[in-house]
């Protein structure tokens, strides 16, 4: 079947400017047709993409301060694992300190001390839970350097002892020298001891009743 060409012949007739016209409303339509049903949605998937890419960025940002705040964290942590490590150096069990208290006693009879008391106290437990103490009453007597010189060595040991409840007087001469009676509370610091596990108890099998043949 053959193309029918539209006849043209009345569009020639009419004036110019109805032509020109014509030709503006045409493309006023072709250009209003584009902009409806393609520059329009794009127009709008861009502002929908520019929102997700915005939604997107402070997301990022926000990770990035999480990120920053997570390694200042683990130094943190860190830090506190090396202060930890440290604080159970002077920390020793409980055992160890009860030792560490029976050689400041040899260390004052070594020195020249002349020891009159030495009683133990009962345990403390710190509320916290995470130290307890070894309190023991002194007392002894010597000479004014021979006292310091004890102290001095309690201050350099490595482990946590504490000396209160000082009282120093009753001083006498002894030969060449002033002797000082000091009555004192050493205390020891140490990390408690693990609850002892009790012994898991063997069940008994029951018990098998023969039958008869």
């Amino acid at each position: 079947m053959a193309l029918k060409i539209p006849d043209l012949s009345a569009f020639k007739a009419v004036p110019m400017q109805q032509k020109v016209l014509i030709l503006i409303i045409l493309l006023i339509g072709i250009g209003y047709g584009y902009w409806y049903f393609f520059d329009d949605p794009l127009q709008t998937n861009i502002d929908m993409l520019k929102v997700e890419i915005g939604k997107l960025d402070t997301e990022i940002n926000a990770n990035k301060e999480r990120v920053k705040h997570l390694e200042e964290l683990k130094q943190a942590n860190a830090e506190l694992e090396k202060q930890l490590v440290k604080n159970k150096e002077r920390l020793p069990p409980e055992d160890e300190a009860a030792q560490l208290l029976k050689q400041l006693n040899d260390l004052g009879t070594r020195i020249g001390l002349n020891l009159k008391l030495w009683r133990p106290s009962a345990r403390e437990e710190d509320p916290s839970k995470l130290f307890v103490k070894l309190p023991t009453n002194v007392e002894m007597s010597g000479g004014y350097h021979t006292l310091a010189l004890f102290f001095d060595r309690i201050s350099k040991f490595p482990r946590i002892i504490n000396v209160s409840n000082m009282r120093m007087g009753g001083a006498t001469a002894q030969r060449d020298r002033i002797s000082i009676q000091a009555t004192f509370q050493i205390t020891a610091f140490a990390s408690p001891s693990a609850p002892a596990t009790p012994p898991a108890t063997a069940t008994a099998a029951p018990a098998v009743t023969p039958q008869g043949k």
